[in-house]
């Protein structure tokens, strides 16, 4: 026998739209917030492996690095640093907010 709990006159999708994914945002931002850092952090890591396994294991810091002090292309470097600047600024904006609701 299976019992299902239900929100009067909700469907599932409108309960998980509404009920779950509400609760489960602050561990999903959590979680988002650690992955994107570990990406970043993860660049010397890859850069001390051998050659072979950092084209397995390429991550978008490494590219930089490769395409603009490797392969002198300053300007294609120039636009993956733009790139990631974009990605890191609205995670570090959320970061500070959710540190800000933390303190209240």
């Amino acid at each position: 026998m299976c019992w299902k709990r239900r929100v009067d006159g909700a469907n599932e999708w409108q309960t998980f739209r509404y009920v779950t994914l509400p609760l489960l945002a602050p561990v999903l931002g959590v979680v988002f917030v650690t992955m994107v850092i570990n990406v970043l952090k993860i660049f010397d890591i890859i850069y001390m492996a051998p050659g072979a396994s950092q084209d397995e294991a390429n991550v978008i810091a490494l590219e930089l690095y490769r395409v603009a002090f490797t392969g002198r292309e300053y300007g294609v470097g120039s636009v993956i640093a733009v790139l990631i600047f974009l990605l890191v600024v609205p995670v570090m904006f959320l970061n500070i907010r959710r540190f800000k609701r933390q303190e209240h």
